[in-house]
């Protein structure tokens, strides 16, 4: 884990990494899927056997026994987010985390500053002060002996920390539609980001050196290929929430409901954090952690049309 200054601008410290994932899922899964067939309850798992392959085929598609799917699990190292952003990720019904304990140590100061406030001078330079203040008390309880468990009721909610994430990846795709919305998560939405690319990176590399076989290659892939926000299948913008409504405009509204929630939204989505993230990626040329149709979408962005797509 590398050293962090007292504070971030905005989530460029984010990090994650794969700890591990079941390499041998096809095997597996044509283990469970044979029983169900007497004439193949005695044929052994073989990459090359057509059978298999229908199987397997048929797994992926949700065409044939989604036990296997339940079951294939990953596990994802998640470093440097904000307690808020654990917050939201920990409400996943169907997963199991580890964190970073605060209780037994004391912290290492790091404190996510939300990058549409760091780009404000006057703003970054508040931000830093009140985060200092509340690193300074923390320390001074500390060294007074106040136990630690107490002295962090006094941090800042963007105090950053690190977990594990373990999922299944019928959950894990699932949890895009929300999570990767635009319109409804920022920090959440470049940790989901963030999981995928390093998921299918971790996928080429172990295929190319065959730690794992071409049906179990193609179970993840081929899932993970659907990973995408609500609406992205039909491509229409299905987010009601006020706040933004669907101001991001990657897709038109889906209806009616959209479009006043749109018209009728809380909160610019230009002075959001996501929307100067979004920025970012783009002005980094992070195009491998875009959506289709987002770098396309921060383009007109950057031309000045915010209503249309």
């Amino acid at each position: 884990m590398k050293n962090l200054a007292p504070y971030s601008a905005g989530y460029s410290d984010v990090d994650v990494s794969i700890v591990d994932y079941d390499k041998n899922i096809a095997r597996h899964a044509w283990n469970c899927y044979r029983m169900t067939w007497r004439e193949l309850q005695d044929v052994e798992y073989d990459v090359n056997d057509k059978r298999v392959h229908e199987a397997i085929r048929n797994i992926i598609a949700f065409k044939a026994l989604p036990m296997p799917r339940e079951q294939a699990l990953m596990t994802f190292r998640i470093e440097n987010v904000s307690r808020v952003c654990l917050a939201q990720i920990t409400r996943q019904r169907k997963a199991a985390f580890n964190v970073e304990s605060q209780m037994p140590q004391p912290v290492g100061h790091n404190v996510i500053i939300p990058l549409n406030i760091w780009q404000d001078e006057n703003l970054r330079k508040e931000a830093i002060e009140l985060c200092e203040a509340s690193q300074n008390f923390y320390n001074k309880l500390v060294d007074m002996g106040i136990p630690y468990q107490d002295a962090r009721y006094m941090l800042i909610h963007g105090q950053t920390t690190s977990f594990v994430y373990v999922v299944d990846i019928n959950t894990f795709c699932g949890s895009f539609g929300m999570r990767c919305e635009n319109n409804l998560s920022d920090e959440i939405n470049l940790v989901y980001r963030l999981c995928l690319h390093r998921m299918l990176e971790q996928l080429e590399e172990d295929y190319e050196s065959g730690d794992i076989d071409e049906l179990t290659y193609l179970f993840y892939k081929d899932i993970l290929a659907g990973c995408d926000c609500q609406g992205a299948k039909q491509r229409k913008g299905m987010n009601t929430d006020k706040v933004f409504g669907n101001s991001f405009m990657r897709f038109n509204d889906a209806n009616e409901e959209v479009t006043a929630a749109t018209v009728n939204c809380t909160c610019d989505f230009k002075k959001s954090a996501w929307y100067a993230e979004l920025m970012r990626m783009y002005d980094n040329e992070e195009f491998e952690l875009l959506f289709p149709g987002e770098k396309e979408m921060i383009e007109r962005w950057k031309a000045g049309i915010f209503n249309e797509t």
